[in-house]
């Protein structure tokens, strides 16, 4: 751990923000049906909000000191309970059931969320291979043109430091070859990680959210993965450790950007002065800047925070993370549909400026941490969270989950516009809420859920088995029940009305993409574990192979540029981090064996690195506590 760790003096606050939960109707936790009240009437077409306070000075609320030691949390009755962390593994029990003891919180057993595969089925060693292959192909051609750069630029063989040059690909992709049992490959991520200082930066004000996920998230999995006892760790131990060394440093800067008047995170964070650096958001019709959060990064920390506050033992890291999910949970104005909130909250005071809600990116990240912070951690708090992501799910399906003209057994997911309008729009961001809707019915024991996360996750796969090159774009539109489109202009344009009149969407110009994105395909990964279907597999196959013979070029994989032209039309210069960390793993676990990072033992992060569940047995023994064959006694909230 390091010398000293940041400390946020928010005693009170907590207190406070705790107490400002609405207690939910007792129906959320048996059935998302039959309460919502009819959505609100928003009219303005000029903006939202017209702004009627003023804005308050930017306090400091963060200090210095040796450690913070939290004392005292809620239990799920709301009453206080005494906890004493346990940084993992340091258990002293004995193997066998976990057994409560003073200060340590007994782990419930893990709930089964996977098919119940036969043993010896359900994966396939060919197919896993090739995708083992196709890993190794992108990565060699890192290490040959950018190894140490942040990522690789494939159409001139060089690399860039698009993410502040502390090598984001080899700290994103680390787990990846982990579960791929690329032990050579470990070996020297692991030599490089151990070297990268994540206090210092010559690229600008960090950008703290895919900083998070990528880098924090990676190095946490990683740790975590190699002390399971479930994957080859003969590796330096002093590298082993240096995982979570390095993601205490890495947090302890980014932990500046909730130093805010809300504690809602800022976009950005000067690694030098180690002060927010806020973004704006102007509405055009009063013409007022706010200080903004973007939504889905000040709402997607609360998951990878707490398993850091659980590795270390330092809970200021779930408190800053949680402080700021308060307001995001208690939108001020209520979005249009209940929990379906907007994309820009105002950091000075905590009020929803916009209400273009719905899954799409801008928001996707905070919906699906709600339900996968339950997952991890059953608590009063993360209760309260998955009551949230209810309301959010049972408005995507009484209100957002669309079918196209001509088109009753497909559904899609429009997004809002910034009024709370149905834009009959969907992003390729949006196509992990099947797997989240997935993952949430067997979580909470929801057959309706399960349907909507299927038909979602069917719809997604529409966009990519009916275009030329088998790859889906970036965006989609279609025409509503009425035949009519969201943007008038594309009521009179031909070409879109044939395309969708054969295939039931169209591309809008500008949108012909295909980024490399992994959200279609981790939602198959969901489809195919928890349902066992083997054409959820077999669709994931499609991609790869579609991904293989379009995106695969001479350094690698890149991005392409028009998934309705022959070979992509062209190629952009680019591949993203994430296309080892995400594309390529859950392909690979969709045919590994499924016991490979069993769902009722890990949960993922939204850039796919997997977690521990806070949970006692799963395929027979704890995650945690398999390292060094101890039951693991995390606390913290329980």
């Amino acid at each position: 751990m390091a010398s000293y760790i940041l400390y946020l003096s928010l005693s009170a606050a907590l207190v406070a923000a705790e107490s400002s939960f609405t207690s939910p109707p007792a129906s959320w936790s048996e059935s998302v049906g039959g309460w919502w009240p009819a959505p609100s009437s928003v009219t303005e077409s000029s903006g939202p909000i017209i702004p009627s306070y003023t804005t308050p000075a930017v306090t400091t609320s963060l200090s210095s000191v040796p450690e913070y030691t939290y004392t005292s949390s809620l239990g799920p009755s709301g009453t206080a309970v005494a906890t004493t962390v346990a940084p993992f593994p340091n258990a002293t029990s004995s193997a066998g059931s976990p057994s409560s003891t003073s200060g340590h919180v007994v782990l419930p057993a893990c709930k089964p969320i996977q098919y119940a595969f036969p043993a010896g089925q359900g994966g396939n060693a060919e197919r896993a291979a090739a995708i083992k292959e196709a890993y190794l192909y992108g990565w060699e051609a890192y290490v040959k043109f950018a190894f140490g750069k942040d990522e690789l630029q494939p159409l001139n063989g060089s690399g860039v430091n698009d993410w502040y040059g502390w090598g984001v690909t080899i700290v994103d992709a680390i787990d990846t070859a982990i579960i791929m049992n690329l032990t050579d490959v470990v070996a020297q991520q692991l030599a490089f990680i151990q070297k990268i200082d994540f206090t210092t930066t010559t690229y600008g004000p960090v950008e703290i959210f895919d900083v998070s996920i990528r880098y924090l998230g990676g190095l946490i999995s990683a740790y975590d993965l190699l002390k399971s006892g479930q994957f080859f760790n003969d590796y330096p131990q002093n590298q082993i450790e240096a995982l979570l060394s390095q993601a205490v440093s890495l947090a302890d800067k980014i932990a500046f950007g909730f130093n805010t008047p809300t504690g809602l995170s800022s976009a950005n964070v000067n690694f030098t002065s180690n002060q927010p650096v806020f973004a704006t958001y102007t509405i055009a019709a009063t013409n007022v800047t706010y200080n903004s959060t973007n939504t889905a990064s000040t709402g997607t920390y609360i998951l990878d925070w707490s398993r850091l506050s659980d590795l270390t033992g330092n809970q200021t890291y779930r408190q800053l993370a949680e402080r700021a999910e308060n307001y995001l949970v208690n939108p001020s104005p209520a979005p249009v549909y209940p929990g379906l909130v907007g994309t820009q909250f105002d950091i000075d005071t905590g009020r929803m400026l916009t209400f273009d809600g719905g899954f799409e990116a801008g928001v996707d990240s905070f919906l699906e941490y709600l339900l996968k912070s339950y997952q991890y951690q059953v608590s009063a708090t993360t209760t309260q969270y998955k009551d949230f992501w209810l309301q959010a799910a049972q408005s995507a399906r009484e209100y957002i989950a669309l079918h196209p003209f001509g088109f009753p057994d497909l559904t899609f997911l429009s997004e809002l516009d910034v009024n709370g309008t149905i834009a009959l729009t969907q992003d390729d961001f949006t196509c992990f809420a099947g797997g989240n809707f997935l993952l949430g019915a067997k979580i909470l024991d929801m057959p309706d859920l399960l349907d909507l996360g299927l038909a979602v996750t069917d719809g997604c796969h529409q966009t990519y088995n009916t275009t030329l090159t088998g790859l889906g774009p970036i965006q989609w539109r279609w025409y509503n029940a009425s035949n009519l489109a969201y943007d008038p202009r594309d009521d009179i344009d031909a070409p879109e009305r044939k395309f969708a009149a054969k295939y039931g969407y169209f591309i809008p110009n500008g949108e012909e993409g295909w980024a490399s994105r992994p959200e279609p395909t981790e939602s198959l990964f969901y489809a195919y574990r928890i349902t066992g279907d083997a054409r959820w597999a077999e669709y994931a196959w499609q991609n790869f192979l579609a991904i293989n013979e379009t995106a695969r070029n001479a350094n690698g994989f890149a991005t392409v540029n028009n998934v309705n032209e022959p070979f992509g039309g062209s190629m952009t210069n680019a591949l993203d981090s994430f296309f080892f960390a995400e594309v390529m793993k859950y392909l690979y676990l969709i045919f590994s064996d499924p016991s490979l990072i069993d769902l009722a033992e890990w949960v993922f992060n939204t850039e796919a690195h997997p977690f521990p569940v806070q949970c006692w047995g799963g395929n027979g023994s704890s995650v945690l506590g398999a390292a060094n064959g101890t039951t693991p006694s995390l606390a913290g909230y329980a």
